[in-house]
């Protein structure tokens, strides 16, 4: 057919679709029915008129009807439902094992704990605190057992435990990251406590009652710790068992889906919230009603969590579990010459950590542990207590840029030297070069580099903003003088000449460095800290010389340990950025590229 007769036979059709485009009111079925034939005279005219501009104009309109029609859809308010109804029954079948293991751990945890109140009556002040024991006895002898929910106003309470309930589920769960371990301690630590706090009621004649204003919201709330607990579980069974994936992709895989799990049990802790704070303080009101309550939410937990699963399983579900997309594996070699943007320097900063992890790790914690045993026998290090929370906290979090006396200046610039020097080693034999070998010169120019920083962390609040700005300078100048065996001073005019020239970039790492490693210390601190204060002091005698010191000393090794575990990150990122600087600089291997084409043109000319 000659394209003059295809255009005259379409025309008016194609005109109506077009009249159609510009109506604000579009009938959805003759949308339909002309967007197929537009789709049709469109394919037609790609096979016949490639090259005309039939073609072009049939496309335009196939363009418009495909935007609209599929614009239209209701992604969002069909994912969530999906997410409620397909994929979260789907990740409780996919940790149902997970699941399993949390709540028989947790009820065995419970009779530990009654158990234990019963052999030893202060059991229960170890556990729940002797301020909280007193305080309820004195409510007892009131007549007024569960007079600690009416305390508070009930906004207050609400944000308070919600808070707080959110956080134990968070802990529960990224503990599992440690091989499940930290996960199955909370839930000891938190089945332990539920069952010394009924027994101390039972104990007192109190059974029921208790029982009654507690499991009201305990029963979403104890449910949704559980919960967390085969998510943490899930989360840890990928490092422990990869199965044909690497350990990082089975991490990848269980953390995504973990994660998703995690999601869906948010909101029990809000409606558990919602019922301590503003329903759990009323104890006079009638028992049934209390009961319907219990009963209601142990029926919704059992009937979402595990009969609506089953049942689904059974009938086959609609859209079924997507895969997780992982990302490709493959890892480029680090190419030392060329000029790189941010994101590829701590690329290669982090593809450096996973290379060397079975180097770097055993000597930061060897380090770790030297440091912490002179600050245990030096002098016993008080935390630095302040009257803002902000403050404490950071200096809790970076403890190990603790520095009361010289000697803690001393003792913690070896340490932070002999980490240094030992991943710039391992850069600059990776760069081509490695001719720095034993030098004893360098490792003390690294050491008055680091003896710089720690001197200034000793005059508080100034030396730590000055260690804020400077570290990048000072990090820099040290690789320098052991990478191209200058002096301390020549370092440090190099460096500054190369922040000099890109000052954007180099301040630009230096918050990502540090924004990076504050995140990983608050992830990594917080529950490391948590298994300290919650686990390891039920193993030791406190009222002990010896038990006090280990537990201190341990104390102290997750301190430090854990700060010492971002000194490569900060030392690999600005060695790597020496050399996309350096390029910027010299352009080095530009005119040496520039040489070769020459060549080659000067060889093909002959």
């Amino acid at each position: 057919m000659r394209e003059t007769r295809f255009i005259s036979q379409n025309k008016q059709k194609w005109q109506e679709a077009e009249t159609l485009l510009d109506n604000p009111v579009k009938d959805p079925e003759k949308l339909s029915n002309l967007f197929v034939q537009v789709v049709d005279d469109l394919s037609y005219s790609k096979t016949y008129y490639p090259n005309r501009s039939v073609r072009v104009y049939l496309n335009k309109i196939a363009r418009q009807y495909f935007s609209i029609i599929y614009s239209q859809k209701k992604e969002k308010q069909n994912q969530f439902k999906l997410f409620w109804r397909e994929e979260l029954p789907q990740l409780i079948l996919y940790s149902k094992r997970e699941l399993l293991i949390s709540l028989i751990v947790f009820l065995i945890s419970m009779t530990i704990g009654i158990f234990s109140s019963i052999k030893d009556p202060q059991f229960v002040s170890t556990i729940l605190g002797s301020s909280y024991v007193a305080m309820t006895e004195k409510n007892i002898a009131n007549g007024d057992p569960m007079a600690v929910y009416k305390q508070s106003h009930q906004v207050d309470m609400f944000l308070g435990i919600t808070f707080n309930n959110l956080m134990v589920a968070f802990r529960t769960y990224v503990l599992g990251i440690f091989l499940c371990i930290g996960t199955l301690a909370s839930l000891l630590f938190n089945g332990v406590m539920v069952g010394s706090f009924q027994y101390f009621f039972l104990e007192r004649g109190l059974l029921i009652e208790s029982s009654l204003s507690i499991w009201l919201h305990g029963t979403l709330e104890i449910s949704s710790i559980i919960l967390a607990g085969g998510a943490g579980l899930t989360l840890g069974r990928g490092l422990i068992f990869p199965g044909t994936y690497s350990r990082l992709q089975s991490l990848q895989i269980s953390g995504v889906r973990s994660l998703k799990l995690m999601l869906g049990i948010a909101p029990i802790f809000v409606l558990a919230a919602i019922i301590e704070s503003f329903l759990t303080r009323y104890t006079d009101a009638p028992a049934f009603l209390k009961i319907a309550l219990i009963l209601l939410s142990a029926a919704f937990i059992i009937g979402y969590f595990v009969i609506y699963p089953w049942q689904k399983s059974k009938s086959g579900f609609e859209v079924p579990l997507k895969e997780t997309r992982l990302p490709p594996t493959n890892i480029e070699p680090i190419n030392f010459t060329r000029i790189k943007n941010n994101a590829d320097v701590l690329k290669d900063t982090f593809q450096f950590y996973s290379r060397n992890s079975k180097s770097i790790l055993p000597l930061v914690f060897l380090v770790a542990v030297g440091v912490s045993f002179f600050f245990l026998l030096y002098e016993h290090p008080q935390f630095i207590v302040t009257e803002e929370w902000w403050t404490d906290f950071f200096s809790q979090m970076f403890f190990a840029l603790y520095t009361p006396t010289w000697p803690f200046v001393f003792i913690n610039s070896l340490g932070m030297t002999i980490i240094l020097q030992r991943v710039m080693k391992l850069i600059d034999k990776e760069s081509g070069d490695g001719s720095s070998g034993k030098n004893v010169k360098s490792f003390w120019q690294i050491f008055i580099v680091t003896a710089i920083i720690y001197s200034a962390m000793y005059f508080g609040l100034f030396g730590a903003l000055f260690v804020t700005c400077a570290f990048g300078i000072l990090i820099l100048t040290a690789f320098i003088q052991l990478k191209e065996k200058t002096s301390l001073t020549s370092g440090f005019a190099q460096a500054w000449e190369l922040y000099g020239k890109n000052s954007n970039q180099g301040l630009g790492l230096q918050v990502i460095v540090l924004l990076l490693s504050f995140s990983f210390l608050l992830i990594l601190y917080a529950p490391l800290h948590y298994i300290h204060i919650s686990a390891i002091q039920w193993s030791f005698a406190t009222n002990e010389v010896w038990s006090q010191n280990a537990i201190r000393f341990l104390e102290l090794l997750i301190k430090v340990f854990s700060f010492y575990l971002i000194v490569p990150l900060v030392a690999g990122s600005l060695a790597y950025l020496y050399f996309s600087q350096l390029e910027v600089i010299t352009a080095t291997y530009l005119k040496e590229s520039i040489t070769k084409v020459g060549s080659r043109i000067s060889r093909n000319n002959k």
